[in-house]
């Protein structure tokens, strides 16, 4: 929630609070507290339930992510003071809160912020000096901008008119409504956070029409205000009621989390009645357990089988024509699909990316499934725009060590002037199949099938061992969702997820790498990451709760992915051109 105060300083606080937040530890028992300063009628809020913990984890975390320099600037507690502007009073213990009462409010960026003082009268004259030309509560900053202010025990509350501080009536029940219409699992995720965040659902269609009217007002480019057609909130439909966001911080890493919950009667609601509960195993279980570069699972029943599938795709408006017919010939006998790309020792020169990758697709079918995935490839066969596409499939090919294998083969090439249709040109042609042989290897796509007892495994190259290792893995569960690291980085994340996903930027630095190489000059162009580092993780978990839907998200960033990350950016910054130290 973006919420504007008039000085410049109290501008800058939301972004200020989200780079530094503090300790869960120390919060657990603060969000009711916190919350009972939080007027009835606010239709947003933003709360730091706790900033004694700011420094020692932000320290903790610096340490461990091993960037000295990103502490150059002194305690973060230090900094945050100075930039908003405080001479004395400010409280360090206290929690720190914003809210608006309403849309319009929201729209133009006003609100109120609640700032945690020692003594209220001692902050007030060192920061603030009384405007004599307006009534009571009127203050200027040391800028001379117009605030008003109102005292309380434990705050400051300050805002940009004085009707706001006039109609403020705290209640004590908004932490309670919080439990009651998220349930107690949720919320108490959400009392261990550092920074919480609740915007109504019945404001943010109007916000989001007004902030794009205004940039369009403007000359502004909507999009670039991540207010474009397509955006998430959006696609979430108009049945959303409550969007909470929360933001953790601590020594292992940042953690981005997200529940939304939605009206009774509407599309969301309706699809998670019919889901009829996910799988009875972790996802990622059913691929192989080693080094990766990214690895996905999605349990479809969790999303109400390969229709509710449909469904979700639907309400988010995307196009399910992108998806293969097989898809929809074997639908309802899909249950999940576990993806997993692995570095290979052949390199993305010899083998493509995808040399050492694994496809498992759990079905009730496996063998119609295989029939599908046949005929699926052998249609792709023919000339699309300037491609011409050779498919060949085959089942049951004896294997050179042993057992057979379904075998399927695609290779492309530029079609001849009189063949090709117009639904691509000769440049697309040449891009798409550069891409191809990033993927494949040179070659081409030369992959390997096997049915097992509830699944169907795919490989994309010929390697026998690949293969063996993805039925392995398919047939026994004791997989990828066993690796220790993963199992730590859970609590992160839903704790029944729909949908999983860990990347690992070490390793995908490797491959970036290496692909970069195989353009002149470009060996240098990305910088070498250390592949110690653990992978971000992202996990979808959606459900029922009270009769209404509800989804949730989590991003899980490891502090030492995190300094890398600030760290380049700054480096970046000091060797720009016009910078100081720079060019």
């Amino acid at each position: 929630m973006s919420i504007r105060i008039v000085p410049a300083r109290y501008r800058v606080l939301s972004l200020l609070v989200a780079a530094c937040t503090c300790s869960p530890s120390a919060v657990a028992d603060r969000l009711d507290e916190s919350l009972a300063l939080v007027p009835s009628n606010a239709v947003a809020w933003a709360v730091v339930p706790s900033m004694s913990g700011l420094n020692a984890d932000l320290a903790d975390m610096l340490d461990r992510a091993n960037r000295p320099e990103l502490a150059v600037a002194g305690r973060p507690i230090d900094v945050l003071v100075s930039q908003f502007g405080i001479s004395a009073g400010f409280d360090e213990r206290g929690s720190l809160l914003a809210w608006a009462t309403s849309a319009e409010a929201m729209t133009e960026g006003e609100g109120v912020i609640a700032i945690p003082v020692e003594d209220s009268g001692r902050f007030i004259q060192a920061n603030f000096d009384p405007d004599p030309k307006e009534e009571a509560m009127a203050y200027r900053t040391r800028d001379g901008e117009r605030v008003f202010i109102k005292s309380i025990e434990t705050h400051v509350l300050i805002a940009p008119r004085r009707e706001f501080l006039e109609e403020w009536k705290p209640d004590a029940g908004t932490a309670a409504a919080l439990e009651r219409g998220f349930g107690v699992n949720a919320t108490k995720e959400m009392r261990s956070t550092d920074l919480l965040i609740w915007i109504d659902g019945s404001v943010v269609a109007k916000t989001r029409e007004a902030a794009i009217a205004a940039a369009e007002a403007n000359d502004l480019e909507v999009g670039m205000a991540g207010l474009g057609g397509n955006d998430l909130i959006q696609r979430l439909g108009d049945d959303a009621e409550d969007f909470v966001i929360s933001v953790d911080v601590d020594a292992l890493a940042i953690g981005l989390r997200s529940w939304t919950r939605f009206s009774s009667d509407g599309a969301w609601s309706g699809l998670a009645k019919s889901a009829s509960g996910g799988l009875d195993r972790p996802l990622l279980g059913r691929l192989p357990k080693q080094a990766f570069y990214m690895a996905m699972g999605v349990d479809f029943a969790g999303f109400g089988g390969y229709q509710g599938m449909m469904d979700v795709l639907k309400i988010l408006d995307v196009d399910t024509d992108v998806l293969p017919e097989w898809m929809a010939a074997i639908g309802p006998s899909m249950r999940g699909m576990e993806f997993a790309m692995y570095p290979s020792k052949l390199g993305v020169a010899m083998g493509g990316a995808l040399n050492d990758a694994s496809l498992l697709l759990d079905t009730t079918d496996p063998e119609s499934l295989r029939k599908a995935i046949g005929t699926s490839i052998e249609g792709m066969q023919g000339v699309t725009g300037a491609i011409d596409r050779e498919t060949v499939w085959e089942t049951d090919v004896r294997q050179r060590k042993g057992g057979t294998a379904d075998e399927f083969t695609m290779t492309t090439e530029i079609a001849p002037s009189d063949r090709r249709t117009d639904e691509g040109t000769v440049g697309d042609a040449s891009l798409q199949m550069t891409v191809e042989k990033m993927l494949f290897g040179p070659r081409g796509l030369k992959g390997l099938g096997q049915t097992i007892d509830d699944g169907y495994v795919m490989t994309f190259s010929r390697r026998p061992d690949v293969l063996q290792r993805s039925i392995e893995a398919g047939n026994t569960g004791n997989g990828l969702a066993s690796d220790p690291v993963l199992t730590s980085m859970q609590s992160w994340l839903p704790a029944d997820p729909d949908f999983e996903m860990f990347i690992d930027v070490g390793q995908l630095g490797k491959l970036a790498r290496q692909i970069a190489a195989l353009f002149p000059g470009g060996a240098g162009m990305i910088p070498e990451l250390p592949l110690s580092m653990p992978p971000i993780g992202v996990g979808v978990s959606f459900g029922i709760v009270d009769e209404r839907a509800s989804l949730e998200w989590a991003v899980v960033v490891p502090s030492e992915v995190v300094g890398v990350a600030v760290g380049n950016t700054i480096e970046q910054m000091i060797s720009a051109p016009g910078a100081e130290g720079g060019r």
